[in-house]
Formats: structure tokens, C-alpha cells, sequence
């Protein structure tokens, strides 16, 4: 009824041929192997999404190494400034030969003072009040980012950065107390008060070998200073100047570390002085006109400096490193002053 049923050699003869792999099969498989585990394979590329840092009040990106500042041959490198505008002081720069000058904050309500580069030129360092009291802020060039790096410290004057970018030396007053030297590391951690000496203290720089601290203390009478020098560690503090009349708040290190730049003078007739740093000894390089606030090129050849020589106006001028050539660069009915050179 439902046929033939296969003899158990037939059985045996469909199971040998189900269990026999045809050779397309075989060659298929070798040919697999080949690609999958002979032939090498290559990463394909990742493509990196940019990451945008959010901002953090009490968080600064560390300042990258970089060699001693040279001012580029374009425009001989970038000066910033205090800029007084309305009824604030703000923050302005301009290039050495006079071009593109422009004005980097405007904070209606706040003043901005001290400006200074960081060691690699890509931020700004500065003191404002635009929170209260006197803290230090690092605006960001390429990111056009504000961080502010101390908060209600005190009263804050003068910053000036380590020359590996990694703290942060400043006149700090707290409370009625005289004003000290404090630092900080670049990132906000660890204010603290480093040296408070017998006298108000008003600014401090420090030098670009890394050695020493050079400041400005108020001597046995009130409202006059000397500029004194101090190891790195505290120690060692020992009067650079005597007995030089109206000596101010501004210093600036020569490049090499061998000299000091301060005004000082009566008031009205303040003059440019280089102090050597060996022997305390003071070459006057200007003649007249009432400045302030020299500074040094990242080269050592040239100095910037303010003036009030232009019939009581405040302007930033430039001259060599021995006082000739001096030329004007800003020329605004409202005050430029506290100029400092990068590149």
C-alpha cells in the first residue's frame, strides 16, 4: 500500500551521502578563512568631536610650556593695557606698531586693572572687581572664556605668574591688615599668604630665571617705598633701592633677570629707572613728562611704558632699552596706562 520499503543498505547508503560536504563548500570556506584571518585589516579612522570645556569659576586650563617670548617681525609683538573709558578702567591691546587696537573687555560697573600675559601669550591674567571685592580673572584668547581664579581673598593687587605658568605671585590686602605677598596655584587651589613684611606691600614681580621676588614695601614713612628682593622660598630678603624719592607700585624684570624697571620721582615729574639687580645701582631713562608703569619687549631691546607728557594725557609710548627713540603709540582722550608687552 505505501510502496517499497528500503532495505537497510539503502538506508545506510542515503545517510553516507547526507553526511558527505560538496566541494564548492570546501573551496568556500578556504576562501573565507583566507579573508577573515590572512589578509591584514585596518582601523578605519576616528573622527574626534572638538569638546567645549563648560565653564567652572574656580577651574583654570593649565598654560601650556613654551620658549622665551620673542615679539613676532610682523608687529612686534602685542602690548596690553588698562584703558580708562566713561567711568571704568578696562582692558584694551594693541600691537607694538601702533595697529589693531582694540578693547577686550567691557564691563559696565566693574574695573579691570593689572593686566598681564600668561607665559605662553594665549590668556590674559587681571584683576577686577566685577565680582566685589579685588580677585584675579584669566580671560582665554581662543576661547574667548573667563575664569576667575581666586574668590573673596581680599583685596587683590599686582599678579604676576610664575615663568613656568604654574602659580601665581600677588599683593593681597585682607581687612584693615597691610597689604602681603600671597600666591596661588594657576588652577585656584591653594591661596594662601606666602610674606607679610613690616610694610604695606604694593607690588610684587617675579623673575623670569624662577630665582627671586622682587616687591615694593612701604618704608618707615608712610606712603614712600623701596624695592626689595626675595629668594623664591621666603628667605634671603634683602633693600635692592635707597633712599630714591617716590619710588611706585610697578616693577618689570629684564628678560635675563639682571635688571629692574621702576618709576619714581616727585609727584608730577615721575622719570623711567633701570635698577641693576648686583648692585642696586639706577640709570634714569627718561628727561621729564610724568611716567609710570615700564615694562620690557619679550627681547629686552625695548621698553613700554605711560606718560602724561602730552599735555596731561595719559598715553602709552615705546623707547629702546637706554631710553633713545622714544615714540608715542596711543594717542586717546581717555587714560591709557599699566601697559605689559608679550608677544
Amino acid at each position: 500500500m505505501f510502496g517499497k520499503r528500503p532495505t537497510p543498505r539503502r538506508i545506510f547508503s542515503r545517510h553516507k551521502q547526507k553526511a558527505r560536504i560538496p566541494w564548492v563548500w570546501i573551496v568556500l570556506g578556504v576562501i573565507l578563512f583566507l579573508l577573515f584571518y590572512l589578509v591584514p585589516t585596518y582601523d578605519q579612522p576616528v573622527v574626534s568631536v572638538n569638546q567645549i570645556t563648560p565653564f567652572l569659576a574656580n577651574y583654570t586650563p593649565p598654560p601650556s610650556p613654551s620658549p622665551t617670548l620673542r615679539p613676532t617681525p610682523e608687529h612686534g609683538g602685542r602690548i596690553v593695557f588698562t584703558c580708562t573709558r566713561g567711568d571704568f578702567n578696562q582692558l584694551c591691546i594693541i600691537n607694538a606698531d601702533g595697529t589693531e587696537m582694540q578693547q577686550l573687555s567691557a564691563d559696565a560697573g566693574a574695573n579691570d586693572y593689572y593686566p598681564v600675559f600668561n607665559p605662553d601669550g594665549k590668556a590674559l591674567m587681571f584683576a577686577s572687581n566685577r565680582n566685589g571685592t579685588f580677585d584675579i580673572y584669566l580671560m582665554v584668547f581662543g576661547q574667548r572664556e573667563l575664569f576667575q581664579i581666586t574668590s573673596n581673598v581680599g583685596n587683590i593687587l599686582s599678579p604676576d605668574f610664575s615663568p613656568d605658568g604654574k602659580q601665581i605671585v600677588f599683593t593681597n590686602q585682607v581687612g584693615e591688615t597691610p597689604a602681603a605677598i600671597w600666591m596661588v596655584n594657576t588652577d585656584g587651589s591653594d591661596p594662601h599668604l606666602f610674606y607679610a613684611g613690616p610694610g604695606n606691600i604694593v607690588a610684587a614681580a617675579w623673575s623670569p630665571d624662577g630665582r627671586t621676588i622682587a616687591y615694593a614695601m612701604e618704608t618707615e614713612l608712610a606712603g614712600q617705598y623701596q624695592v626689595y628682593l626675595m629668594d623664591v622660598n621666603g628667605t634671603n630678603q634683602r633693600q635692592l633701592t635707597a633712599g630714591m624719592q617716590g619710588v611706585g607700585g610697578s616693577l618689570s624684570w629684564s628678560p635675563d633677570s639682571q635688571s629692574l624697571l621702576i618709576y619714581a620721582g616727585p609727584v608730577g615729574g615721575r622719570d623711567i629707572f633701570r635698577i641693576d639687580v648686583a648692585t642696586g645701582a639706577a640709570t634714569q631713562l627718561t628727561n621729564g613728562g610724568n611716567n609710570a608703569s615700564p615694562c620690557y619687549s619679550p627681547d629686552g631691546r625695548q621698553i613700554v611704558f605711560n606718560s602724561l607728557r602730552n599735555n596731561g594725557q595719559a598715553d602709552l609710548y615705546i623707547m629702546n632699552a637706554d631710553g633713545s627713540g622714544q615714540r608715542q603709540l596711543t594717542d586717546n582722550p581717555e587714560p591709557d596706562w599699566q601697559p605689559r608687552w608679550g608677544q
